[in-house]
């Protein structure tokens, strides 16, 4: 049984949230406005209450007969938690003894923009609420426990409070995480820092070795011709590169100076795709700095063949540009039957 609700957890009529022990599963963002503080110790006011951490059969009490989830998702397929949702709803629906879902549904930081290809499902920027990936998740399985979604709209943390109000996670701490994580979290790949570890993670990228080719070298990355050059690996009309330094305090190059780029938004346009975008910048990294690798991570990061072909210098441009279009074409049809809200999916075209 799968229903949509628009009336708040609190307000829900339901015996096994009324009269039976529950179980919650929520993060640092599932802190509500009109209460003043957490989902968890709200309910708890209320209920007999156990706070679980992860999303295990084996976490929650035999008593407890709900699990009351409140996550808010990244928008992007690198968030953990999908996976972990997915393999929970599979165990759920394979138990004798099924317990009733409450999702509260957040909206998805990075917007409905799509993004990239769908391996496992997901593609690298999906657009979607965590609701809505249950939905899909539900259905996809033929799943016959009972799933609930509280709708975005049902509370004022959902209706007033910014996604990225309150940090998912210290990967993801701002605005412009959501811009750029779907492209830069592929510099993750490589041995090129993705800002991890710094107050700006995938807005900026760069590596000790990088220091030529930042400060010198036949590529003027601050000349303004180059930037109004369609052919520059620089060019993106929607955002600007800024040539700076940061050390990590965690991560790659711990404690090491890096040399590289912090990529600033054009508010005046609205046409960014940073999967493509910072496929061009790896490409030309690559190209440019010997001291360039990939690793191990990069296959699963990429998820396509026509992505890692690119990144070897095996595909043009062009080429990786129409088969994303496809792609992201495909993941639009998808996705459209599990939407619960108005506003639509897009890509950029």
């Amino acid at each position: 049984m799968f229903s949509f609700r628009t009336t708040p957890l609190l307000e829900q009529e339901d015996f096994v949230l009324r009269r039976r022990p529950i179980a919650v599963l929520d993060d640092c963002t599932a802190w509500h406005p009109n209460y003043g503080e957490y989902l968890a110790d709200t309910l708890a006011r209320y209920r007999n209450v156990t706070k679980v951490t992860g999303l295990k059969l084996g976490n929650i009490p035999p008593e407890c007969r709900a699990l009351v989830i409140e996550h808010q998702d990244t928008g992007n397929r690198f968030d953990p938690f999908l996976k972990e949702l997915r393999d929970f709803f599979l165990d759920l629906n394979r138990s004798e003894d099924p317990i009733s879902i409450y999702i509260i549904d957040r909206f998805n930081p990075s917007g409905r923009q799509v993004e990239g290809v769908h391996h496992d499902g997901i593609p690298h920027k999906h657009g979607l609420t965590i609701g809505e990936i249950a939905n899909m998740f539900y259905t996809e399985i033929g799943a016959h426990f009972p799933l609930h979604i509280i709708s975005a709209n049902a509370n004022d943390a959902g209706r007033e409070l910014m996604p990225w109000s309150i940090p998912q996670e210290c990967g993801f701490g701002t605005l412009f995480s959501s811009v750029f994580m779907s492209g830069g979290y592929l510099w993750k790949g490589t041995n090129v820092s993705c800002g991890e570890g710094t107050l700006r993670p995938y807005e900026m990228f760069g590596a000790p070795f990088m220091k030529n080719l930042v400060t010198s070298g036949d590529f003027a990355w601050g000349d303004a011709l180059t930037w109004n050059d369609v052919d520059s690996p620089l060019y993106n009309r929607s955002v600007w590169l800024r040539q700076c330094e940061f050390i990590p305090q965690y991560g790659l190059y711990e404690g090491e100076k890096c040399y590289g780029f912090q990529l600033l938004p054009n508010p005046a346009e609205h046409n960014y795709n940073s999967l493509l975008h910072t496929l061009k910048l790896i490409s030309f990294v690559r190209s440019a700095c010997p001291e360039f690798r990939f690793n191990s991570k990069m296959g699963a990061l990429a998820a396509d063949e026509r992505i890692e072909s690119y990144l070897k210098g095996e595909t043009d441009y062009e080429t990786l540009r129409t088969h994303l279009r496809t792609e992201e074409q495909k993941w639009l049809r998808k996705a459209k039957k599990y939407l619960l809200y108005d506003e639509q999916l897009y890509r950029i075209k």
